[in-house]
């Protein structure tokens, strides 16, 4: 008992941080106002710009709110059929979602934060179509593994939030360098911090040594004798 409860215990803090962030971010495109958009608009095409980043964000949050439901394990033990549902909603409002990164940086002039924010789209991409495919062939501890490195990619937005006041205090000059520094935070952050645990869990299982059945301890008491 103790042990399931440890094992559920992160989903309502982690999750209780990715909503606070969603209230962050969120409620500006829903009112539909480009002159709301969070950053300037490309002044050639301002209303593709706000389009695409529209979807993104409307699509983004989709694939947060059913990923905090598909990473909790309770969920995934007994109710099944509602992970596998959380599931695929996740897999295709992620993978539309991260690809829209790239139009978006290729648009917005003025993200300040272009490799970042193209190399996280990229990397969350390729992160959840790897574990979509895996699951799809039978092969659940890898997909397990590469929807882990999903959940970091998808999460790091969350880092933006919290350090993107950061660079107002700067000189301006400093201002784009500080940026690309910030948007590589939270995903080199939360792979590391993935990667980590996926070992430690690891490590644990190899340290556990299952007591011998009977017809084991037979076998083992005649190769003594």
């Amino acid at each position: 008992m103790a042990q399931g409860w440890r094992q559920n215990a992160w989903v309502l803090p982690v999750s209780a941080v990715i909503l606070a962030a969603m209230i962050v971010v969120v409620p500006p495109f829903l009112t539909f106002d480009p002159s709301r958009n969070l950053a300037p608009l490309n002044e050639n095409f301002p209303g593709l710009d706000f389009g695409l980043a529209l979807t993104h964000v409307l699509l983004a949050s989709a694939a947060l709110v059913s990923l905090c439901l598909n990473v909790w394990p309770w969920l995934r033990t007994r109710h099944a059929a509602v992970h596998r549902w959380s599931g695929r909603v996740y897999v295709f409002t992620a993978l539309p979602a991260a690809l829209l990164t790239l139009p978006l940086v290729y648009f917005n002039n003025a993200w300040q934060a272009d490799v970042g924010a193209a190399a996280t789209g990229v990397a969350w991409f390729a992160t959840t179509l790897i574990g979509y495919i895996a699951i799809r062939r039978g092969d659940q501890g890898r997909h397990r593994r590469w929807m882990l490195y999903s959940f970091a990619m998808a999460t790091s937005f969350v880092w933006g939030v919290l350090l993107g006041q950061i660079p107002l205090f700067l000189k301006p000059a400093l201002f784009p360098y500080v940026m690309e520094l910030i948007r590589w935070v939270g995903p080199l952050v939360n792979l590391g911090a993935v990667k980590w645990w996926l070992d430690r869990k690891a490590q644990r299982k190899a340290q556990v040594i299952p007591f011998p059945t009977a017809s084991r301890r037979d076998h083992l008491d005649r190769r003594a004798a």
